[in-house]
């Protein structure tokens, strides 16, 4: 059977300025370690120091959901029940207060790291290691260690 078609209708109208490779996606529920952002990280320009952290050790950053809504970090990376469910083989939450929709969302992880300054803080109660102290004096020695051993 034979169709007849316009010779008109088969130009298009659309030119090909140029491509662009988009850059390679990974997804926070694939990395293998992840350090978190929460309320306690005071400035936006202090994500830094979690993204060395996470990049010394081939990780990824992430965030709770405050951290999220303020824009701060893109949805894609807030963990919890409005956000993803991670299982990574180690997990460093800096500053999360460890809200219930929080924890829901990581508390199958091999190994929760947890640093905040309150020592009452809920996300104490499911971290296998917990750091009561202020993230921005310990976060810089711990990088610095890290940094030191890899010298090595």
């Amino acid at each position: 059977m034979n169709c007849e078609i316009d010779e008109g209708k088969l130009v298009c109208h659309m030119e090909v300025i140029d491509i662009l490779p988009k850059e390679k996606e990974t997804f926070i529920e694939n990395s293998e370690v992840l350090v978190v952002a929460g309320r306690g990280v005071k400035k936006e320009e202090d994500l830094s120091m979690l993204r060395e952290l996470a990049d010394l050790m081939g990780g990824q950053v992430a965030c709770t959901r405050p951290m999220a809504e303020s824009g701060w970090l893109d949805a894609k990376y807030q963990i919890g029940l409005s956000g993803r469910t991670v299982r990574p083989k180690l997990i460093i939450t800096c500053g999360v207060s460890g809200a219930v929709q929080f924890v829901a969302g990581m508390n199958h992880s091999d190994t929760i790291f947890a640093i905040n300054n309150d020592p009452k803080a809920p996300i104490f109660k499911s971290a296998h290691y917990c750091l009561v102290g202020d993230l921005y004096e310990i976060l810089p020695k711990l990088i610095a260690r890290i940094k030191e051993k890899k010298g090595v």
